[in-house]
């Protein structure tokens, strides 16, 4: 297992700063992810724990070891560290084994040092069965088994993931999220994936950290960045939200999009304020403090995804799929809210609403 310490470190591409002062800590063990849109950054992150890449500034550790920084740099070979990138890039021409064992055979090691290293990593990715077979006859999420297995088979301190999922369709994508993750716990090695896919994130991590704009917009388990973002960027990039101007005092947030309604809070901000609500944490309860009428139901099964407009705001209700006989569009409903996020107005949600448009 290997710890990452990132100390300061700065990047730019000519005139392009890409990171800006960053300062984070991954720990032995640990599957940490690093999420955010593309250009965020993340990638050349990763680029630079491999050694693909310097820093402009800043030093980099792997464990206590000094690997980028001032004069120093270590090269990839040898900072003992195994990497999976987007394309599986197995060798056509050999077998499973032989594509697994290629990091010990150009190392020269023994033929049954050899043998005994990949039968071992075959069986906690689960390709044993398929020691014989070339990648030709295997599956898109085999092949991308085969290259797990090679970046294993060397016993690397750190495995450096690289988008390794985004070009396998969306049901192998998911059983390949829970045997990672289940290959990293058996290993109990320190993994570092680079993603912009949020469910991923959420699915495989001990931390996410979300970058944007070149710095780390917020560190933390899936729990803590889901259910409490610290600004409206990261309650908007990770799970579905609505955001709501509103009004905060006297013991309620008012808002003037719904003609007035208000619910009720006793939380730090007041006067204008920003509110992100997941469309799981809004209900329809008969007692509810807000009133609408359901426009539009989307039935997909497990959820009735709903519309219900209040004045001239549109809010949208995931509510139990069940529920979807019992309800009518022009009907008139009340809702409640089982948790909101309320920011102050600081202008950030409109310029994020700026850039959509």
């Amino acid at each position: 297992m290997a710890s990452v310490k990132i100390q300061h470190i700065s990047k730019a591409f000519g005139e392009t700063v890409v990171l800006k002062d960053i300062n984070e800590t991954f720990q032995d063990g640990e599957f940490v992810t690093l999420l955010g849109p593309s250009g965020c950054g993340k990638s050349t992150i990763l680029r630079m724990i491999a050694g693909f890449e310097k820093p402009t500034a800043g030093e980099l550790y792997i464990d206590d070891r000094l690997v980028s920084g001032g004069k120093t740099f270590v090269p990839p070979e040898k900072r003992n560290i195994g990497m999976v990138f987007q394309s599986y890039a197995v060798w056509p021409h050999m077998n499973v084994f032989d594509n697994v064992a290629y990091p010990l055979t150009i190392k020269k090691v023994a033929k049954a040092e050899i043998r005994k290293s990949v039968e071992r990593v075959l069986e906690v990715t689960h390709l044993t069965q398929y020691a014989d077979r070339f990648p030709s006859q295997l599956s898109g999420g085999q092949q991308q088994r085969i290259a797990l297995a090679r970046a294993l088979v060397a016993a690397p301190n750190l495995l450096l993931l690289d988008e390794p999922l985004s070009n396998l369709d969306a049901k192998l994508r998911e059983s390949m999220r829970f045997e990672i993750k289940e290959i990293q716990k058996t290993m109990g090695i320190t993994v570092v994936y680079v993603t912009h896919d949020q469910t991923e994130a959420m699915a495989m991590s001990d931390r996410i950290f979300l970058l944007n704009g070149g710095f780390v917009q917020q560190s933390g388990s899936p729990d803590e960045i889901y259910n409490r973002p610290v600004n409206q960027f990261v309650a908007d990039f990770l799970g579905k939200v609505d955001f709501f101007k509103g009004e905060a005092g006297n013991g309620k947030i008012v808002f003037p999009g719904m003609g007035g309604q208000a619910v009720a809070y006793d939380g730090p901000h007041s006067g204008k304020v920003d509110v992100a609500i997941r469309p799981e944490n809004i209900y329809f309860d008969p007692a509810g403090p807000l009133t609408g009428v359901l426009e539009k139901q989307y039935y997909l099964g497990d959820v009735d995804d709903c519309r219900v407009r209040a004045g001239d705001t549109l809010i949208r209700v995931i509510a139990n799929g069940y529920l979807h006989k019992e309800l009518w569009d022009g009907q008139t409903v009340h809702l409640a809210i089982r948790d909101m996020m309320v920011f102050e107005d600081d202008g950030t949600l409109d310029e994020m609403l700026k850039i959509r448009t």
